[in-house]
Protein backbone atom coordinates (compact mmCIF):
# COMPACT_ATOMS: atom_id res chain seq x y z
CA UNK A 1 0.00 0.00 0.00
CA UNK A 2 1.43 2.97 -1.21
CA UNK A 3 1.21 6.54 1.22
CA UNK A 4 0.69 9.85 0.08
CA UNK A 5 0.03 13.52 1.82
CA UNK A 6 -2.81 15.26 0.82
CA UNK A 7 -1.57 18.90 1.41
CA UNK A 8 -1.94 20.11 -2.62
CA UNK A 9 -5.56 18.51 -2.41
CA UNK A 10 -8.39 19.85 -0.73
CA UNK A 11 -11.39 18.84 -2.20
CA UNK A 12 -13.34 15.20 -4.12
CA UNK A 13 -16.28 16.24 -6.49
CA UNK A 14 -18.58 13.91 -7.21
CA UNK A 15 -21.94 12.88 -9.61
CA UNK A 16 -23.87 9.74 -10.56
CA UNK A 17 -26.09 11.99 -13.64
CA UNK A 18 -28.38 9.75 -15.37
CA UNK A 19 -28.79 11.83 -18.74
CA UNK A 20 -26.19 11.82 -20.88
CA UNK A 21 -26.24 15.51 -22.22
CA UNK A 22 -26.45 16.94 -18.22
CA UNK A 23 -23.69 13.84 -17.54
CA UNK A 24 -21.13 15.44 -20.58
CA UNK A 25 -21.77 19.18 -18.94
CA UNK A 26 -21.03 18.23 -15.62
CA UNK A 27 -18.03 16.38 -17.11
CA UNK A 28 -16.94 19.31 -18.98
CA UNK A 29 -17.11 21.66 -16.16
CA UNK A 30 -14.99 19.27 -13.40
CA UNK A 31 -12.29 18.37 -15.84
CA UNK A 32 -11.62 22.00 -16.50
CA UNK A 33 -10.92 22.32 -13.08
CA UNK A 34 -9.42 19.34 -11.84
CA UNK A 35 -5.71 18.13 -12.27
CA UNK A 36 -7.29 14.36 -11.22
CA UNK A 37 -10.23 11.82 -12.08
CA UNK A 38 -11.03 8.77 -12.15
CA UNK A 39 -14.70 8.04 -13.87
CA UNK A 40 -16.86 10.42 -11.90
CA UNK A 41 -14.58 11.21 -9.15
CA UNK A 42 -12.35 14.43 -9.19
CA UNK A 43 -9.98 15.86 -7.70
CA UNK A 44 -9.48 20.04 -6.79
CA UNK A 45 -7.05 22.33 -4.83
CA UNK A 46 -9.97 24.89 -3.97
CA UNK A 47 -10.70 26.94 -1.54
CA UNK A 48 -13.99 26.80 0.48
CA UNK A 49 -15.51 29.48 -1.60
CA UNK A 50 -14.37 27.77 -5.18
CA UNK A 51 -15.50 24.67 -4.42
CA UNK A 52 -18.94 26.27 -3.47
CA UNK A 53 -18.96 28.13 -6.59
CA UNK A 54 -18.00 24.78 -8.53
CA UNK A 55 -20.88 23.32 -7.16
CA UNK A 56 -23.01 26.38 -8.28
CA UNK A 57 -22.10 25.84 -11.55
CA UNK A 58 -23.09 22.16 -11.58
CA UNK A 59 -26.25 22.22 -10.38
CA UNK A 60 -28.24 23.09 -13.59
CA UNK A 61 -26.70 19.55 -14.58
CA UNK A 62 -28.66 17.86 -11.52
CA UNK A 63 -31.60 16.24 -11.93
CA UNK A 64 -32.46 16.04 -8.15
CA UNK A 65 -35.40 13.28 -8.40
CA UNK A 66 -32.52 10.86 -10.36
CA UNK A 67 -29.25 12.38 -9.81
CA UNK A 68 -26.32 13.16 -7.32
CA UNK A 69 -23.71 15.17 -6.48
CA UNK A 70 -21.40 15.66 -3.81
CA UNK A 71 -18.19 17.16 -2.61
CA UNK A 72 -16.20 16.71 0.62
CA UNK A 73 -13.12 18.66 1.60
CA UNK A 74 -10.29 16.09 2.24
CA UNK A 75 -8.76 16.38 5.83
CA UNK A 76 -4.83 17.51 5.87
CA UNK A 77 -4.07 15.71 9.01
CA UNK A 78 -4.53 12.62 7.51
CA UNK A 79 -2.07 10.77 4.62
CA UNK A 80 -4.07 9.69 1.66
CA UNK A 81 -4.23 5.56 0.27
CA UNK A 82 -4.60 4.66 -3.20
CA UNK A 83 -5.71 1.01 -3.90
CA UNK A 84 -5.03 -0.54 -7.31
CA UNK A 85 -2.84 0.51 -10.31
CA UNK A 86 -4.20 3.69 -11.66
CA UNK A 87 -1.75 5.99 -13.51
CA UNK A 88 -0.67 8.76 -10.03
CA UNK A 89 -0.96 12.48 -11.50
CA UNK A 90 2.48 14.37 -12.24
CA UNK A 91 3.11 15.25 -8.53
CA UNK A 92 2.93 11.77 -7.31
CA UNK A 93 0.30 12.22 -5.55
CA UNK A 94 -3.50 11.06 -6.12
CA UNK A 95 -6.09 9.44 -4.20
CA UNK A 96 -8.04 6.95 -6.47
CA UNK A 97 -11.53 5.25 -5.66
CA UNK A 98 -12.41 2.37 -7.18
Amino acid sequence: MEFAMTAERDYLFGYDIEDDRRRRRALKILRSESFGYQDSVFELSLTKGQAEELAERLLPCIAPETDKLFYVRLSLQEPAWQLGTGIMTPTGHLLIIQ
